[in-house]
């Protein structure tokens, strides 16, 4: 019987295998193998080489840093010392606490137990939860400083049962005049995180650290704030310190010496007391301004400890505004003032001292009568009399005379209306009317009583303190003096003569 697919009925026979092809298929399997194994060995002891060498830097830091913890040490603060030395802003050491958000797991439990710990007023306590629910969780939020030791270590031992808080053995700002120095010097505070964007620096969320916030501090920031210390420190998983491995101190920031004359500045704002008004002392032959007092003022202090918000709400909403330095930018009508300089523009303009004018108590412009101060009258007045009399009928009539653009331009040139080469934060320039600048001002053309108004000091007429005690100056000396608040600026304005 024949089956179609076995072909011609035979059966194939089966492939036949020895010794000599098992062995030569094996060898080859067995050589495949051994490459395979052999490229697999390279390529581990390359990788093995590339980790030991080109990557042996990158894993010992990071194996170094489960072991090692690196903290940065706040540098001191560059003391603020007035022309004779004494310390207007200095350091003091202090126990304080601070908060990290990002580490607390219950803020608000965690705050309440401070509170209890520290003794806390309930405005505080809300004002810390405030700050803490709207800061960045980095930033290190300010719970209190100026601590006794029986208080810190009452929260070292608690540590463990209170993440995120950071209490610290430091330095912290001191304003030993207070009040009055608070416009001037200013004060320091947390950096924010707007100044941590600026200047991404470590030191800024540093706990405990704190950078100029207004005033001098904030001018002189990078000169005061010296370099920070580092300390290393061997430490468990769990974090706890083992021994200190190596401690760099910190290099503390450099002075800052001013003109301001300590004790005049004291003694100045305690003649203002709590009355609302400034005082400026310039020395004419070297242009040092001797004081800059502005009340009523802030207690600096209580800005760099931590201000509440009651406090703060206080000072803001005070009718006499203590927290404008009205030295700097206080804008008033300068009024009789003025008298000497415009004299100084009526001689330039060719006015003899000698001519007189006869005061009766007013002087009719127009249809409107402008009285002097003396109702009475001086009667008849030279220009001597008219500035050691104050008389206003003298100068309405002398200024009519002259106009007022040369009254405007010996005001510009005396410094009303200038800008200071200070290390101020700001300053106002005030007003120096002239007919050009009330068209531009207010598109009106100038008038007789507009003239009238200014040359007395009133009107449009505005400045500051500081730009009345630039012009005394300059009046007094006949020179171009320039004010100078830091002791190694040169004098400036000398070598000009304004007034010959």
């Amino acid at each position: 019987m024949r089956f179609p697919f076995l072909g011609d009925g035979s059966l194939r026979r089966g492939r036949v295998i020895n010794a000599t092809i098992l062995r030569a298929t094996f060898d080859r399997r067995a050589v495949l193998i051994g490459a395979v194994q052999g490229g697999i060995g390279a390529l581990l002891a390359l990788r093995l080489g590339y980790l030991a060498i080109a990557e042996n830097e990158k894993y010992r830091l990071e194996s170094e840093s489960n072991r090692v913890n690196l903290t940065l040490i706040p540098p001191r603060r560059g003391w603020i010392l007035d022309r004779n030395g004494a310390p207007l802003a200095s350091n003091r050491a202090d126990f304080r606490v601070d908060l990290i958000p990002e580490r607390m797991h219950n803020a608000s439990a965690t705050i309440d137990r401070l509170g209890e710990l520290l003794a806390l007023e309930p405005t505080r306590i809300a004002d810390i939860k405030d700050k803490v629910s709207t800061s960045r969780g980095f930033a290190p939020v300010e719970v209190a400083s100026g601590l006794n030791y029986e208080q810190f270590a009452a929260l070292s031992v608690r540590l463990p049962d209170l993440p995120g808080v950071v209490p610290q053995r430091g330095f912290s700002r001191f304003y030993p005049t207070a009040s009055s120095v608070g416009h001037l010097i200013g004060y320091v505070g947390p950096a924010s995180a707007e100044e941590y964007e600026k200047d991404p620096n470590p030191i800024l969320i540093t706990p405990g650290y704190k950078i100029g916030k207004d005033g001098l501090e904030k001018q002189f920031e990078k000169d005061l704030r010296g370099v920070p210390g580092a300390r290393r420190v061997e430490v468990t998983a769990s974090g706890r310190i083992v021994r200190d491995l190596e401690t760099r101190e910190d290099v503390q920031g450099a002075p800052v010496r001013l003109t301001i004359d300590g004790p005049l500045q004291d003694y100045a704002a305690r003649r203002i007391g709590l009355e609302s008004g400034s005082v400026v002392v310039m020395d004419c032959l070297t242009g040092d301004l001797l004081c800059m007092a502005s009340m009523p003022s802030f207690d600096p202090n209580s800005f760099s400890d931590g201000i509440g918000s009651v406090e703060y709400a206080m000072l803001r909403d005070d009718e006499r505004v203590p927290l404008r330095n009205k030295v700097l930018k206080g804008l008033y009508p300068p009024g009789s003032t003025v008298k000497p300089m415009v004299s100084m523009a009526l001689l330039g303009q060719g006015i003899d001292p000698n001519d007189t004018v006869h005061c009766r108590g007013g002087l009719r412009v127009g249809n409107r009568v402008f009285n002097c101060w003396n109702r009475r009258g001086h009667g008849t007045v030279d220009m001597a009399r008219g500035i050691y009399q104050s008389c206003d009928v003298y100068f309405y009539t002398m200024a009519q005379r002259v106009g007022m653009d040369p009254i405007a331009a010996m005001a510009r040139r005396c410094g009303m209306g200038e800008e200071f080469p200070l290390p101020v934060t700001s300053q106002f320039y005030g007003t120096v009317p002239d007919p050009a600048w009330k068209m531009k001002k207010w598109g009106r053309e100038w008038q007789t009583f507009d003239t009238v108004n200014a040359t007395i000091g009133q009107g449009y007429m505005l400045s500051s303190p500081l730009q009345l005690a630039v012009m005394a100056s300059r009046l007094a000396t006949g020179r171009h003096v320039m004010p100078r608040l830091t002791l190694d600026t040169k004098p400036k304005g000398f070598d000009t003569i304004d007034f010959p």
